[in-house]
């Protein structure tokens, strides 16, 4: 190895392709030193940062043959998909992150990572109807844009997220806590859920090699490249102290923008999203609003809703402002409860309202 690796990059860096294995070796190495972190590592190689104290190290490194041996041996198993921080492919935007993962192997298409419209959608892992309904009204009306859904593929709003996009042709990310090998894919309910999202165009995301188990420390780990991709993130729901904050906060930390979901101050699941609304965030309050941020006109963005008759357009008014029990209803239209009744099942036909956990009706 030289002993100045880094310090004048070889010219196939900007070229386009994937550096030589060279270029990828040295990285592997340097990532493997005790003492270096990610941080360390790229502001060595961007900025010449304590140049110095990581010469002598690589030294000393460089000159122990039982560790270059063994490091060796560890990157010539790698038999995955990958790309480093020294790829043209790896994105801008998680390279700015404070702690850029060195490494990402992946499943599927990798010039999604370069997408201008990679939104990150977050939440908890319970759920209820309004987060349910609000992250499937929100994507679906991201229908025919080009926005790339990125969520963290755990149980509740991560897997709502990107099976709505799915059920909408938009490409989605998964970025895992585990390897990317179906023996260690976490959680083990999501396998099929993973599969679906290569099948259709999607990628799947992780800085752990392919056989690497889920650990509890990895997850606040994987939370700052969920947030690191994208120009925004909205975040659905979570408690006072979650994950789904972690996220949140290092968006905030990196200056992106952080959509948050109001809710009721009576529901620790909205807890999460008011704080960061109380706090600055962005009141996330129409898909149009994300659309233009990301400079996409929002003129189709949604069908005009026709109605049969002037009452079903009255109650889906009704319904846009708070939902409503079928009483509330009969009371506002001046209607009998029969009446309301047959109207609302109308709507419900057409895919406009439905029941929620509280016998009210609401917008679909």
């Amino acid at each position: 190895m030289k002993s100045d690796f880094f310090v004048a990059p070889s010219p196939d860096l900007n070229s386009g392709q994937r550096p030589v294995n060279k270029n990828n070796f040295d990285l592997f190495f340097l990532s493997k030193i005790k003492g270096l972190g990610n941080r360390s590592v790229w502001q060595y190689i961007a900025k010449g940062e304590n140049s110095q104290k990581i010469k002598q190290l690589i030294e000393e490194n460089k000159n122990d043959r039982d560790f270059l041996t063994q490091t060796k041996a560890e990157f010539d198993r790698i038999d995955e998909n990958y790309i480093s921080i020294l790829d043209n492919a790896y994105p801008e935007n998680l390279k700015n992150i404070y702690d850029p993962p060195l490494f990402l192997f992946y499943r599927g298409d990798i010039a999604l990572l370069k997408s201008k419209y990679l939104l990150t959608i977050v939440g908890s892992r319970t759920t209820t109807s309004y987060h349910t309904g609000t992250t499937i009204n929100i994507i679906s009306q991201f229908r025919h844009q080009p926005m790339i859904i990125i969520s963290g593929l755990a149980f509740g709003i991560d897997s709502l997220a990107h099976q709505t996009a799915i059920n909408n042709n938009l490409k989605t990310i998964a970025v895992l806590g585990s390897g990317l090998d179906k023996q260690v894919i976490y959680p083990r309910q999501n396998i099929a859920l993973a599969e679906k999202i290569i099948k259709t165009g999607g990628l799947l995301l992780s800085e752990y090699p392919k056989d690497t188990s889920p650990a509890i420390h990895h997850f606040p780990k994987r939370n700052r490249i969920l947030a690191g991709l994208s120009k925004a993130t909205i975040v659905i729901s979570g408690a006072a102290k979650s994950g789904t904050l972690i996220t949140a906060q290092v968006a905030l930390d990196e200056g992106r923008e952080v959509y948050a979901l109001p809710g009721n101050i009576n529901q620790s699941l909205n807890q999460g999203p008011n704080n960061l609304i109380k706090n600055g965030a962005n009141l996330l309050n129409s898909a149009e609003e994300i659309l233009s941020l990301y400079n996409i006109t929002s003129d189709n963005l949604e069908e005009k809703v026709k109605f049969e008759n002037k009452n079903q357009a009255k109650i889906y008014a009704l319904l846009k402002i708070e939902a409503l029990t079928l009483a509330q209803l009969s009371k506002k239209l001046n209607l009998s409860l029969p009446q309301t009744n047959a109207l609302v099942s109308e709507l419900e036909v057409l895919g406009l309202v439905k029941s929620n956990q509280f016998n009210q009706i609401e917008i679909k």
